[in-house]
C-alpha cells in the first residue's frame, strides 16, 4: 500500500503550477483566484518536496492537509 499525505500551496502566481507537475504532486484542485491549490504526495517524499518548495520564490505558504489520506491510498 502508498501512503499518501495531502499538501495546501499557496502560491503568488500560477506559473508554479508547471514546477509542480515535475515534483510528482498530484493535484486535486487549484484555486486561481485566491491562489492556492490542493493535492497529495507520497509520504516518503513528503519532506524533500517540503524543502523544496518552501523557499521557491513563487510560494507564499506550505501546509500538511489535516485531513487523513488513507482513504485516498492505494494498493499496487
Amino acid at each position: 500500500m502508498i501512503s499518501r499525505k495531502g499538501i495546501i500551496i499557496y502560491f503568488r502566481h500560477k506559473k508554479i503550477l508547471s514546477k509542480l507537475k515535475h515534483l510528482d504532486i498530484n493535484i486535486t484542485y487549484v484555486n486561481e483566484n485566491l491562489k492556492y491549490l490542493i493535492g497529495y504526495v507520497d509520504e516518503n517524499k513528503f519532506e524533500e518536496i517540503f524543502n523544496d518548495l518552501r523557499n521557491h520564490r513563487l510560494v507564499k505558504k506550505i501546509e500538511a492537509s489535516k485531513q487523513e489520506m488513507d482513504s485516498l491510498s492505494f494498493s499496487i
